[in-house]
């Protein structure tokens, strides 16, 4: 069932000593990622900022579970691993620090322990190599990886408005289809083809040769129509975005923001496919969150 109003806040006193490490830990894990997202971060209050950084830490140090050179040992039962401490993190039980800061994020916050299941079926369909046919199929992958993520950062803002989830859903799926466009080159070196095969096939290309297709104009076009469609869901979660709910979900804004200017520069380069994506510069990105901030 939507919810209706903000969610209602576990009540209890400020974290103590070893939650707080926990905290801080999950912040060097932000710091070190040099993520687009933590440009948005100072936006947060610190009790929300400490929750976010929290839950990005799970979500990093599980994908690097999938995208990791470094990992070594079995992925599926280190994935399995990441799952049982999220089972632990939900009722109180966690050992590991990002599983002791998440324990307490989702208690304060009242986090819903299927979005961050989601998100490990969607990690875990990486491990597994499933293949991309259809947009639905690319779809379903971009709501288990970021929509998911954007639904948890509405209930740590706090939302009044039950539009404000389709707000986050949209949002995610426009943000991890413009991932999908600035990684093709580096998807490609690791094995991994997002783009849909039917549509591939459609423009000509070969999915089992895409390499061979890079810059070409075939695939241009096809990552341009991507990007359109990206534009309509970027589009679509403006047009959601409840009037009561703009100014408490400006640090969504600004996260939004920032891919969305991504996603256009991606566009003004031609759509460069380099194993190096294109990133824009942190005084960019701060640039982006301000004016977000600012209205």
């Amino acid at each position: 069932m939507r919810e209706s109003m903000q969610s209602r806040k576990w009540e209890q006193g400020p974290p103590g000593p070893e939650v707080m490490a926990a905290y801080a830990h999950c912040a060097q894990v932000v710091r070190r990622s040099g993520s687009s997202f933590a440009a948005a971060f100072w936006m947060f209050s610190v009790p929300k900022r400490r929750a976010i950084h929290a839950v990005y830490a799970f979500c990093r140090l599980a994908d690097d579970i999938a995208d990791e050179p470094s990992v070594r040992g079995d992925r599926s039962r280190l994935l399995e691993r990441w799952r049982e401490e999220l089972r632990c993190a939900c009722r109180g039980k966690a050992v590991s620090p990002v599983g002791v800061a998440l324990s307490d994020a989702i208690a304060r916050f009242e986090l819903p322990e299927e979005l961050f299941l989601e998100l490990l079926r969607g990690i875990e369909s990486d491990l597994q190599g499933e293949a991309i046919e259809t947009f639905e199929d690319l779809h379903r992958y971009c709501y288990r990886v970021a929509s998911t993520v954007g639904l948890l950062i509405v209930r740590i803002l706090g939302f009044r408005d039950p539009r404000s989830l389709d707000y986050a859903e949209s949002m995610g799926i426009a943000v991890q289809l413009t991932n999908v466009l600035r990684d093709v080159g580096g998807d490609l070196a690791s094995g991994r083809i997002y783009l849909p095969r039917c549509d591939l096939d459609r423009l000509g290309i070969d999915p089992a040769k895409v390499e061979q297709a890079l810059g070409s104009e075939e695939l241009r076009l096809l990552m341009a129509l991507y990007a359109e469609r990206a534009r309509i869901f970027y589009e679509r979660a403006a047009r959601l975005l409840p009037q009561k709910d703009r100014r408490t979900l400006r640090p969504a804004e600004a996260m939004g923001g920032i891919y969305r200017t991504l996603l256009e520069e991606l566009h003004r380069r031609g759509f460069p496919c380099s194993e190096e994506p294109v990133k824009l510069s942190k005084a960019r990105r701060l640039m982006i969150a301000t004016s977000a901030w600012l209205g």
